[in-house]
């Protein structure tokens, strides 16, 4: 009897309650109804149920018809308790294929399974290495409240789990309680009742089923406790002795039937798993590439990916303005965060000499234009001891010639000095300039009487560049880069996850007005993401004190130039003032410290 006065029948578990379909309102929880009510006021009270779950008793009714009408109510609850079932297992099979979570993956199985058995308790343990160990990992009671937190322990053919993993079969016992178990599947082994004398609990029926993989593997183990007559919690002893059945035929199938789905989705969230770090390790085999290449900018590639990834998170999670319609899901954030890590990949296709030049002359330029230098003091110097010997022959003073050989060593070590100062990649001032046009037409005769150019064109084409260390050509060939990532990059079966990845690190070093490379294409053809990494690549190469051929730039300044930027038209000024408003570049102080635990 209910507590409203209406009556409930349970038979397998299908739940009949019956009503006086007059005055009472039917339960929450019921797989059918039956009314009853007398002939003539049953349209009227079957007016007011809703559900399609109801039988009906017109009374009076003879005893055959009641035991008929029972009967079939209970035929029909249990007909609607399989159907549910089975749209529950479907339900589970598509949230299963869905979910790559290992953890919620194996508490949606267990929860699916306790419900279909109405078991008290359960657990869900994972097989590690060969079937040497068994961990711990999700476990529910509805009786007992306890921090069980995970461990682990061998297999053994001692246990129940053990038995059931090493046999690869279901291990049911009806009561592990009773003096002998004639039901129990396999050969007697040790139950451990520490648990239950510790809480006060007793572990009577138990169906202990391992998940098998379609090739054999056991990837774990379900094990239900206490198949139970009704929901309601175990307290006492009379509750363990009378509310406790043992585990069906029907509850043996179904769940045999969840630990195989289980085991597939299992074995599905590993492969994702293994995959994702399969990308994740030649991801960052990549970048350790790009570092060995240039090693200069080591890091670099992280922090424009650690910076962009920042930045769509502010504009994912921005409550109004430009960004309040913007919304990256984890994946989208991962495509980001590659494509920052990759950007710089095809570095590895231009040539290191031009990627790490520091100077604006190569080291064996200089080295080379040194030579000639000495080369030209020894002709000096020999020029001088011809004219010395002239003066002795003749009897002739030689300071005049002394004095003019002083002033051309003079105006030679003026020469190296201006080549120097001219060769490091800061601004050129004007006085250099004009200096090196001069020297473009010094020369000297060698010991063949060759005219020979200190200075060579090579040369001073290097030298004459206005700012930083690279020529016109160099600096085309190292914005090829660009080129050469999207093109190493489109060539990687991304999916449709990460299937952007190429676009966003190949248009990186776009601008808005069109003249950014390699391109040069117009705002609308910049993706969001790619024109964040833009903001983020500028600010790191700014602030960078990794870099031997320029000085690092404070913050402020930084944030300066990038107005600057933005002003002219070639970067977007709403994802700059993001940067600056949600102070963005700060997590690279985070992110550093995260890497260094």
């Amino acid at each position: 009897m209910l507590a409203d006065g209406s009556l409930s029948i349970t038979h397998k578990r299908a739940h009949v309650v019956v009503i006086d379909a007059c005055t009472s309102w039917p339960p929450e929880n019921y797989d059918v109804l039956l009314a009853v009510a007398p002939t003539d006021e049953l349209s009227v009270a079957l007016a007011r149920l809703r559900t399609p779950r109801v039988h009906v008793l017109p009374l009076p009714a003879s005893t055959l018809m009641i035991e008929r009408t029972v009967g079939e109510a209970l035929r029909a609850a249990a007909d609607y308790d399989q159907a549910r079932k089975a749209d529950r297992l479907i339900t589970l099979g598509t949230a299963l294929n869905a979910e790559r979570d290992p953890g919620r993956l194996l508490a949606m199985i267990l929860e699916l399974a306790r419900e279909f058995t109405h078991a008290d308790a359960g657990t869900i343990y994972l097989v590690e290495g060969d079937r040497e160990r068994l961990v711990f990992k999700v476990s529910h009671n509805d009786s007992v409240t306890a921090d069980l937190s995970e461990f682990s322990f061998p297999v053994t053919p001692h246990s129940i789990v053990g038995s059931a993993v090493l046999r690869a079969k279901t291990v049911r016992v009806d009561d592990l309680y009773a003096d002998h178990e004639p039901g129990a599947t396999m050969p007697p082994w040790n139950h451990d009742r520490s648990f239950d004398q510790r809480f006060g609990y007793q572990t009577r029926s138990m169906l202990t089923v391992p998940m098998i993989t379609p090739d054999g593997r056991v990837l774990g183990v379900m094990q239900l406790i206490n198949a139970c007559r009704d929901r309601a919690p175990l307290r006492t002893p009379e509750d363990f002795a009378l509310r406790v059945e043992a585990f069906s035929n029907e509850d043996e199938t179904v769940c045999n039937a969840l630990a195989a789905q289980g085991a597939v989705a299992l074995e599905n969230a590993r492969l994702y798993a293994e995959i994702q770090a399969l990308f994740e390790g030649f991801v960052r085999a990549s970048v350790h590439a790009i570092e060995q290449r240039d090693p200069t900018t080591s890091g670099h590639s992280q922090r424009v990916a650690d910076l962009t990834v920042a930045l769509a998170k502010a504009a994912d999670g921005a409550p109004s303005g430009p960004f309040r319609d913007v919304s990256y899901s984890p994946e989208q954030l991962r495509e980001i965060e590659y494509a920052g890590l990759l950007h710089d990949f095809g570095k590895v296709g231009v040539r290191e000499q031009v990627l790490i030049k520091a100077k604006k002359l190569f080291p064996h330029q200089l080295e080379l234009l040194h030579a000639r230098f000495a080369h030209m003091r020894t002709a000096l110097r020999v020029r001088l001891l011809e004219r010395q010997l002239e003066c002795i022959r003749d009897g002739r003073d030689d300071a005049d010639i002394r004095a003019a050989h002083a002033i051309e060593l003079a105006e030679l070590e003026d020469a190296v000095a201006t080549v120097l100062a001219a060769n490091e990649p800061s601004l050129l001032p004007q006085a250099v300039s004009s200096k090196l046009a001069e020297l473009a037409h010094l020369s000297f005769a060698d010991d063949e009487g060759v005219l020979v150019k200190p200075i060579a064109h090579d040369d001073l084409l290097a030298l004459t560049v206005r700012r930083g260390s690279l020529t016109a050509a160099e600096r085309t060939e190292i914005q090829q880069h660009v080129t050469h990532t999207y093109n190493f990059l489109v060539r990687i079966p991304w999916g449709r996850a990460l299937a952007a990845v190429p676009e966003i690190a190949g248009k990186h070093h776009e601008y808005l007005d069109g003249s950014g490379y390699p391109g040069r294409v117009m705002a609308t053809a910049i993706p969001l993401q790619a024109r964040m990494m833009t903001v983020a690549d500028i600010y790191d190469a700014l602030t960078a004190s990794d870099r031997p051929y320029k000085r690092a730039v404070p913050m402020p300044q930084a944030l300066e130039i990038l107005r600057g930027e933005a002003s002219t038209g070639k970067i977007d000024a709403e994802i700059l003032d993001l940067f600056i408003g949600a102070r963005v570049y700060e997590c690279l102080e985070g992110a550093a410290a995260t890497r260094t635990r």
